[in-house]
């Protein structure tokens, strides 16, 4: 009897964290943190996390008990609202008659045919704020916060730790990975390529990002506290904050023209 194929390290955290049910709200008090209110199937399984972590999650949970985790959805800045503009039963009447007279006009028809298209995804990025403080006799506490870039498809922190995990002083050459394309005949390509671009769409989150290789992949506790926020929403989505900035408020930021 031939033995089952195990996991890879990325593979076995991916199903991890995925196996993570999400945590229904109870009314429970403001002080009392959402991990004691956690199902035991919860626990163990960040408890399955701190052992494959020892060194970063216990401060990757600080990080988001703190509330130092922010989301910034890019390109979705919602339009403020005008004073001007109809509320309540006026808004409802005005909604009303324009409906009717885009039902009139002889582009309705059109409109029918062709639907609007929805507005493109909008890209993600967190920002981490450190919880030690930069010593200083010249600047305030809050100017001697650093704040971290963290990109989760891109499998990066800008933070010292990430990169000496990522390029550690004695790291054997990793195996170059190699691709062997299938015989296809020459007819195939569209078609091919138009069932690799669904296949990208549609592809499933992995523990570690684009990164290459089946290994463990360099993590951090920034990085692992975004993963948390993001694939653990039940338990973590109350300790992030959510931001929607435009491109240019987004190229401020990653210039280092942030709040800090």
């Amino acid at each position: 009897m031939s033995m089952p194929t195990l996991p890879s390290h990325r593979a076995f955290v991916t199903q991890l964290l995925n196996s993570i049910p999400s945590l229904q709200r109870r009314n429970v008090s403001a002080e009392s943190s959402s991990l004691n209110n956690a199902p035991e199937a919860v626990k163990k399984r960040l408890l399955s996390l701190q052992v494959l972590f020892p060194n970063e999650f216990l401060p990757a949970l600080d990080l988001l008990d703190r509330k130092l985790v922010t989301r910034f959805l890019i390109g979705v800045e919602e339009p403020p609202i005008s004073s001007d503009a109809p509320t309540g039963h006026n808004a409802t009447i005005s909604a009303r008659d324009m409906q009717l007279q885009d039902s009139e006009s002889p582009n309705a028809v059109i409109n029918d045919i062709v639907p609007q298209l929805p507005h493109p995804m909008a890209d993600t990025v967190h920002y981490v704020r450190s919880a030690q403080q930069r010593s200083s006799r010249f600047s305030t506490s809050y100017d001697s916060t650093v704040t971290y870039e963290v990109r989760l498809s891109a499998w990066n922190c800008t933070c010292p730790a990430f990169a000496f995990t990522a390029f550690p002083a004695l790291h054997p050459e990793p195996p170059l990975p190699t691709f062997t394309p299938n015989p296809i005949s020459s007819g195939d390509h569209d078609l091919q390529d138009e069932d690799a671009d669904a296949e990208w769409r549609t592809v499933e989150w992995m523990f570690g990002g684009v990164s290459l290789g089946e290994d463990m992949p360099p993590v951090c506790k920034h990085l692992l506290a975004c993963v948390l926020a993001e694939r653990c929403r039940g338990v973590f989505g109350e300790c992030v904050e959510e931001k929607r900035v435009s491109v240019e408020t987004a190229a401020g930021w990653a210039a280092g023209w942030g709040d800090s």
